[in-house]
C-alpha cells in the first residue's frame, strides 16, 4: 500500500466517522493501522477503538506524509532499552525502534537477545556484530593530513 492509497481511505472512512463502522470499514481500519503505523490492532468492546486507530492513522499522515519504516525486531512486551551506555541513554520502544538501533545493541548486549519476541530469519549475533562493525566503519571518517604550521620565531630579545 502506497501513501496515496492509505490516505484515500482514511478519507473514505472519515466521512463516516459519525456512525458506528461496519465490518469491512472495520477490517479497513485494521488493515491501516498496521500498514501506516506497523503496529498490531488490538480491539476492545467498545466501538470507540476503531475511531481512535483512525485518528491515530490519519495524525499519522498528515504529520509525516510516509508509512512507517518496518522494523524487523520486535522487543517483548513490557520491555525497553534504556541503557546510559547505549545511545546516550536515549530510551527506545518498540514505536521507535530501528534496525540500526536493535543491531547496533545487540552487538553491545548480546546477552539481551532475550528481550526480543521477533528477530530477522537469518539473524546470529555474530552476523550482527560484523555487520554493526562494517556500519561503523563505513561512517568513521578518514583523517584529514594536518599540516604542520610553523610557530613564529621570537625576534630581538625579551625584556624584564
Amino acid at each position: 500500500m502506497k501513501v496515496e492509497d492509505a490516505k484515500t481511505i482514511v478519507e473514505e472512512l472519515r466521512g463516516r466517522f459519525d456512525a458506528p463502522f461496519s465490518s469491512s470499514d472495520k477490517a479497513h481500519i485494521v488493515r491501516l493501522y498496521w500498514e501506516v503505523l506497523g503496529k498490531e490492532f488490538k480491539p476492545t468492546t467498545c466501538q470507540q477503538c476503531y475511531h481512535d486507530a483512525l485518528i491515530e492513522v490519519y495524525l499519522y499522515l498528515k504529520k509525516y506524509n510516509k508509512m512507517k519504516d518496518k522494523c524487523n525486531y520486535r522487543m517483548r512486551a513490557g520491555f525497553i532499552i534504556s541503557c546510559p551506555r547505549f545511545a546516550n541513554g536515549k530510551i527506545y520502544t518498540n514505536d521507535n525502534l530501528t534496525d540500526e538501533v536493535a543491531e547496533e545493541y545487540l552487538a553491545q548486549f548480546p546477552k539481551n537477545v532475550d528481550m526480543f519476541q521477533q528477530l530477522p530469519k537469518d539473524f546470529s549475533i555474530k552476523k550482527v556484530q560484523k555487520k554493526v562493525a562494517e556500519r561503523n566503519k563505513k561512517q568513521e571518517k578518514p583523517a584529514k593530513k594536518q599540516e604542520k604550521v610553523a610557530e613564529p620565531e621570537l625576534e630581538g630579545k625579551v625584556s624584564k
